[in-house]
């Protein structure tokens, strides 16, 4: 028979993804005869001293917040894990993984557990009620396990769409954990010299590409998003990309975003009006860009010398 602490306990544990610990279970009232034979009984043991009520489904947000119960405080989700909740570039669904200073259980399949000594409750916050790492660190993290400028540079221009982080507060957390012997920064350090904080931030992952490949062409003042308008002055269309000097706009395969034949016909007489006004449109499209962006910085070539 459930007694008026079970249903606290549920109530409680509703709000967090199913999951609560002994402590929790005491707060909501039962006694701890009671708590060991529901532990002996039916609760669903994730961790040493954390449960999952029986008959909730096992979730990979449940999953994060109970390693986090379990693992002693400071802790919170980080690296890949935390990357995914964040939705970076590079975050992982299937994983656990967290960062705490000292875990003293047994590890279970599937957790990953990165042990810190220097941080601290500055270092984290939370995501749908889970402890997470802030953004700022969850970056280095990442920069860590993949230490290449372009992959680096992508998940800060995500960072920054969803305006989690500034220049300011990346370099406060630079300055606190870049240390010899931490994996990333020095990829870190390179991203955060180059980083232009009068540029905004891309409006996407393919956007951040397209630049990254028109960079490394040797074209590194291209304009995101940029507005063209006839000689009248007259507002044209807004492109995903721009050498204003050259007036070569760039756009994403339509070809690959749309398949409807009416988008079809309203994008061929968008790049009519584009070309109308003065400018050659270039098409990049997504296997290019992700292969290296040869095709385009060949057509660009072309272009310009044809010109």
């Amino acid at each position: 028979m459930f007694s008026a602490a079970d249903r606290d306990l549920a109530e409680l544990a509703a709000k967090q993804h199913s999951i609560f610990t002994r402590a929790d279970a005491r707060k909501a009232g039962l006694k701890h005869r009671q708590i060991d034979h529901r532990v002996a009984s039916f609760w669903i043991c994730v961790h040493e001293g954390v449960y999952r009520m029986p008959g909730s489904p096992e979730t990979w947000k449940g999953s994060l917040l109970a390693a986090c119960r379990a693992a002693s405080p400071p802790a919170g989700i980080s690296h890949r894990s935390g990357g995914a909740l964040y939705e970076f570039p590079g975050g992982r669904l299937e994983l656990v993984e967290l960062t705490c200073k000292r875990w003293r259980r047994a590890k279970s399949q599937g957790l990953v557990v990165h042990e810190q000594i220097r941080i601290d409750e500055r270092d984290i916050t939370e995501v749908d009620g889970i402890p997470v790492m802030r953004p700022e660190l969850v970056v280095l993290q990442l920069a860590g396990l993949r230490p290449f400028p372009r992959y680096v540079e992508a998940v800060i221009q995500a960072a920054r769409r969803k305006r989690l982080i500034t220049l300011e507060s990346t370099r406060e957390m630079f300055a606190r954990h870049a240390r010899r012997g931490v994996r990333g920064v020095q990829v870190m350090r390179t991203v955060l010299d180059e980083w232009d904080p009068s540029r905004r931030p891309t409006e996407s992952e393919m956007e951040t590409l397209l630049l990254q490949t028109l960079a490394d062409g040797g074209w590194p003042r291209a304009v995101p998003q940029y507005e063209i308008f006839d000689r009248d002055g007259v507002f044209v269309a807004r492109v995903d990309a721009a050498l204003p000097d050259l007036r070569i706009a760039i756009e994403y395969d339509s070809i690959q975003e749309h398949s409807d034949e009416f988008q079809l016909a309203d994008d061929a007489r968008r790049r009519n009006r584009i070309v109308a006004a003065g400018w050659r449109v270039l098409s990049a499209r997504n296997r290019d860009l992700r292969s290296g962006g040869n095709e385009l910085l060949d057509a660009v070539a072309a272009t310009v010398s044809a010109a």
